[in-house]
């Protein structure tokens, strides 16, 4: 598994112009110091919009990089991807934030849901809250697992960083909701690094 450093800055070169100057303001905190690992991301959407590959942020990414000799980690981010769009992003990405959004509300088999429920008795919230957040967030965490093996199928034996993305939703997870996604995304063995709320 590829290993996410500490601090790390999501960047977005939306038309392919500004990967040197959002790399120099990462050389510009390591010079004081602080080392800010750059990943840079655009969407399927986004390409979809402007009309680019994913192949071409990984090129600003690496020409940046070898022009102005860093010599830290970074990466390129798959952002917001889901099983109709990932085959594109394969080669060009090493960061894979998985979306599923649009599944929150889904709803998962009643059996699934209390199996899982009682499997976590550890979690200590009210059992009634804990089933209607399960029956919330279930079935979209396992479409998450669907799509995280996929890519593992696809990418073979090239380390990769997984994000599970829920935020572009009318409102956040709770605390609670996050400790149930959280428990549901360890069931799934999707060995994420970060999730987006």
């Amino acid at each position: 598994m590829l290993i996410l450093e500490k601090f790390s800055i999501g960047i977005g070169d939306r038309f392919a112009h500004q990967a040197k100057a959002q790399l120099r303001a990462c050389m510009m905190a390591s010079a004081q110091g602080v080392t800010v690992v750059p990943v840079w991301n655009k969407s399927n959407r986004e390409h979809n919009i402007v009309g680019s590959e994913p192949g071409s942020v990984r090129a600003a990414a690496d020409a940046a990089v070898a022009e102005l000799g860093w010599k830290l980690p970074y990466h390129v981010d798959a952002d917001h991807i889901n099983l109709t769009n990932l085959d594109r992003f394969i080669d060009a990405s090493d960061f894979y934030t998985i979306d599923v959004a649009s599944a929150i509300g889904q709803p998962a088999a009643p059996d699934d849901v209390q199996a899982f429920v009682d499997r976590h008795a550890e979690i200590a919230i009210p059992r009634e809250t804990f089933t209607h957040i399960a029956e919330k967030y279930l079935a979209a965490v396992r479409q998450a697992g669907a799509i995280y093996r996929r890519i593992a199928e696809l990418r073979g034996d090239r380390e990769f960083i997984t994000e599970v993305s829920m935020d572009e939703t009318d409102s956040p997870q709770t605390p609670p909701e996050l400790l149930v996604i959280l428990a549901a995304i360890a069931d799934e063995q999707i060995p994420i690094q970060t999730i987006a709320p």
